[in-house]
């Protein structure tokens, strides 16, 4: 009797356990389904730089993972519940890396099938590091009447690292500081960046430190002439026929009582001693104490030497003044002048450039000589007037 009802405790449980199985399979199938979306985590980046290697990109790289488990866990998993890695701690050289796809957390009485893909492509490149000076861009004009000086960061130098083929694309490192309607000195904290041959930035590097501190002084400014100054004197037979300067004014900017007491802005000392030749030469200016160029650092000063010669020229037509407003009769009504000058003169030089005269207004009746006067606007000197003297018959 004792072993009957044992066997039939035993049936039910086996009986018991096989209908759990049914309702189970019918109610709460087990199911595979796919959780797409899902992020890849990079792990072990740290252990590249000990290698000397880098991530060329941080690039987001995402899976679709494949899983089973029974309905009833399945529908209650989120993306966010399983988690997947790709291992970067055996990566040792640089160029593309395959590397799987693994999983590191997924949810109890789930089980991973596959992932899709089951392994992701990185770039990996040389660590590279360079110190490269900062150079300040300024955009925009300060008010009118004022003037910058140029601009200094600190610290003038940065260190720049990242993949060895980004940083190969680095021509300069920037820090861009507006200055526009400023009467003031600006001091200011700007970021660092890098940019290649055509000022466009280059990202995904490091730079240390970001940022820089740029100043910049801002003082009025005035437009002054630019005189040239020149020493010594030609050979003998020439002379300076024109002095030309490039720029003709310049901008000056300082302390407000210094720039009051600036009338021009002479350039260095050019000799031209013994010179038979013209002359250009780039020269600085002759700057005094507190006083400081806006722009300008050189002027380009063209000294014109010329020989000087000589040249016979007639005259016939005589003016006869007199204020008694007699008729007068000359006897010689043509002289001839010997002028000298700059070549580039006397070679242009006619008759209708001269004016010659003789006044009778305090002379007698009767044949009388009187003094030839000889003018004229242009830089020539008169060194002869022949005949000196015109005979006059004077009623």
């Amino acid at each position: 009797m004792l072993n009957k009802n044992i066997t039939i405790k035993i049936l039910s449980v086996v009986l018991a356990f096989v209908l759990w199985l049914y309702v189970m399979g019918e109610k709460n199938p087990e199911i595979t389904v796919d959780i797409g979306n899902i992020p890849v985590n990079i792990v072990n980046v740290n252990t590249l730089e000990k290698k000397g290697l880098t991530l060329i990109d941080n690039k987001n790289y995402t899976v679709t993972v494949k899983v089973r488990g029974r309905r009833s866990d399945i529908m209650g998993i989120r993306s966010s519940d399983i988690q997947v890695q790709a291992d970067l701690s055996r990566v040792t050289t640089k160029g593309t890396n395959v590397i799987p796809v693994e999983i590191s957390s997924i949810p109890k009485n789930i089980t991973f099938v596959s992932a899709n893909p089951s392994e992701i492509k990185i770039d990996i490149d040389n660590i590279a590091k360079v110190q490269m000076p900062v150079s300040v861009k300024v955009s925009g004009n300060v008010a009118d009447g004022y003037a910058m000086k140029p601009a200094i960061s600190t610290p003038g130098e940065v260190v720049i690292s990242g993949p060895e083929s980004k940083i190969n694309l680095v021509k300069n490192v920037i820090a861009q500081v507006n200055m526009s309607n400023k009467t003031k000195d600006v001091k200011i904290s700007v970021p660092a960046v890098a940019v290649d041959r055509d000022n466009n930035e280059v990202k995904g590097i490091n730079i240390d430190p970001k940022f820089v501190d740029v100043g910049i002084a801002v003082n009025r400014a005035i437009r002054v002439p630019v005189n040239a100054k020149i020493f010594g004197k030609p050979q003998n037979g020439y002379d300076i026929a024109a002095v030309n300067v490039l720029p003709e004014y310049v901008y000056v900017t300082g302390e407000d009582a210094v720039l009051n007491g600036i009338k021009n802005i002479n350039t260095k000392q050019i000799d031209i001693t013994g010179l038979n030749h013209s002359l250009t030469q780039n020269v600085q200016f002759d700057l005094p104490q507190g006083v400081s160029l806006v722009k300008d650092s050189t002027a380009k000063v063209y000294i014109d030497i010329q020989k000087i010669i000589t040249k016979d020229i007639t005259l016939t037509n005589i003016e006869v003044k007199d204020t008694n407003n007699r008729n007068v009769t000359l006897n010689n009504s043509s002289i001839t002048i010997s002028v000298e000058g700059l070549e580039s003169v006397v070679n242009n030089t006619t008759a209708d450039n001269f004016n010659a005269s003789i006044d009778i207004s305090n002379l007698s009746s009767g044949k009388q000589n009187a003094n030839v006067n000889v003018t004229t606007d242009l830089n020539l000197k008169i060194t002869k007037i022949s005949p000196n003297t015109l005979s006059v018959n004077i009623p």
